[in-house]
């Protein structure tokens, strides 16, 4: 694994656990979407591993060009 696969593999994982928290907890959120409420935790979990598989098929697609 190169190191431009790395960064963007760190890149989506950090990605997917900030999508986990704005989701769950909306304290973190900006103040005009506090308001929302917090999502359930499958819905947040399932938000994350959406970004965390996006991420993952770009490292892949990474790859393959490369």
């Amino acid at each position: 694994m190169e190191a431009e696969q790395i960064l963007l593999a760190l890149i989506g994982v950090g990605a997917s656990f900030v999508t986990f928290c704005l989701m769950r907890f909306p304290h973190t959120r900006r103040p005009q979407f506090q308001r929302y409420g917090a999502f359930s935790f499958i819905a947040s979990f399932f938000g994350a591993l959406a970004i965390f598989f996006i991420s993952a098929l770009a490292v892949y697609a990474q790859a393959v060009w490369h």
